[in-house]
């Protein structure tokens, strides 16, 4: 047997072995999201948030237009997930089951993304295993169960940056383009998404060699972003008389996150802030994140930064490193079983740890991405609400270096694989 032929073998047998651990992830966030629904209960309403777009997607669906209470128009919430509910609707009624059986499809497609990512910079063995660890990782499935944005968002941001790096790589226009579109239709979805429109088009910059850098992707990725967005501002200075991209969540979120009980009362910390006076003052009679109550909070907020400024840094930065550090869903156990709750934050350490260790030897590319999607994801935690969830769209990348971090610390002398862009950005796949 030649030497070529030896060395086709075992790129066959590399990629046949990655898919087969790309199709037990699938399995696993399948099983995962059955066995969520079942120990949950069917039911995908389970917050206020839910029962808000719902509302306004049910509408959109009867023909009430973009509104909570059916007649006046509203930017309570960012308008492409309510559009989704109200296409899902109208395809098959007034029932939460099928836009639940959408997000599942969409938590298994996220697997598929961040087996690509890994393939994208390291080859088809960390495609493999990343899968595998995206199809484990119980936060894709479960949070598939609810009617929540998450699901939506992280996929729209995953295959952003997917097209992100590919443009890197390529140098290509139409990759950026294709990017903006992704990023511009995830800050559609989430407004804190509008992070992600900067800081993507300047880790892509940034990326690329001192000698090759110019402004044409990132800038390209940018104005496709805010191309896309534009309807939604005019739409809302039509009929709200103000040039808006962001919906009322806004101030009503910084308002919560920049509190000091948000980290006094983490443990609770929204019901904890929403039993106070003054946010009940400042909520009214009106409709929770309706006009009247987002210019009081938005007042509120203003006024905080004016006299707390150094507070609210401060707070910001403590939030980011709560909320990195803990285990998505575990917070709760922090008022009654605190011990399980630091016990817990021990693997979700270790696994950040990993990350930024698959970063330091994953190549420039790599690690410019992990820190513009770092601190994209960690300005939401920083001005908003220390939740964990928050954490969810950098995870696809996340599990793309962690495999890579666990693949450079478990190779043998037969691996040779080496990121793709170490040294040529447009060298070959590490296992071609």
């Amino acid at each position: 047997m030649t030497q070529g032929t030896m060395r086709a073998d075992r790129q066959h047998f590399t990629i046949t072995r990655s898919w087969a651990l790309i199709a037990v992830g699938l399995i696993a966030c399948a099983a995962i999201y059955v066995a969520a629904l079942e120990f949950r209960g069917s039911r995908g309403l389970t917050s206020r948030d839910s029962v808000q777009y719902w509302q306004i997607g049910t509408n959109v669906a009867d023909g009430n237009g973009f509104s909570f209470d059916g007649e006046k128009p509203t930017r309570m919430r960012q308008p492409v997930y309510p559009l989704i509910i109200a296409a899902m609707v109208r395809a098959f009624g007034d029932i939460v089951w099928p836009v639940q059986l959408l997000q599942l499809l969409l938590a298994m497609l996220t697997v598929v993304v961040t087996a690509a990512i890994a393939g994208e910079l390291f080859g088809e063995r960390a495609a493999g295993w990343a899968g595998l660890a995206a199809g484990l990782y119980y936060p894709f499935p479960v949070i598939a169960t609810e009617i929540r944005t998450e699901s939506v968002f992280i996929i729209l941001l995953a295959v952003g940056v997917l097209l992100g790096l590919r443009a890197v790589r390529l140098r290509s226009l139409g990759c950026a383009a294709a990017c903006g579109l992704f990023l511009g239709l995830a800050a559609l979805t989430r407004a804190p998404g509008v992070a992600f429109i900067a800081m993507v088009p300047l880790g892509a910059w940034a990326a690329l060699r001192r000698s090759e850098r110019s402004w044409h992707e990132p800038l390209a990725m940018v104005a496709v972003a805010l191309l896309l967005m534009l309807p939604w501002g005019v739409r809302n200075y039509l009929q709200l008389g103000e040039f808006e991209i962001m919906s009322n969540a806004g101030p009503v979120s910084i308002y919560v996150g920049t509190h000091p009980l948000a980290i006094s009362a983490w443990g609770d910390y929204f019901r904890t802030v929403e039993k106070t006076d003054e946010y009940q003052r400042l909520l009214g009679d009106g409709p929770y994140l309706g006009e009247g109550p987002r210019r009081r909070f938005a007042e509120a907020v203003e006024k905080r930064f004016r006299e707390d400024p150094w507070g609210i840094a401060w707070r910001g930065v403590v939030k980011i490193g709560l909320t990195w550090t803990y285990a998505p869903g575990s917070r709760p156990m922090i008022l009654h079983r605190e011990w399980l709750f630091r016990v817990l934050q021990v693997p979700q350490i270790l696994f950040l740890l990993l990350i930024i260790y698959g970063a330091g030897r994953g190549g420039e590319r790599a690690w410019i991405f992990a820190i513009a999607l770092f601190l994209g994801t960690s300005s939401a935690m920083f001005l908003g609400a220390p939740t964990a969830r928050y954490t969810l769209p950098f995870m696809p990348l996340g599990m793309a270096l962690a495999a890579w971090g666990l693949l450079q610390l478990t190779q043998d002398s037969r691996t040779t694989n080496e990121p793709r862009e170490q040294d040529n950005l447009n060298g070959p796949n590490a296992d071609e």
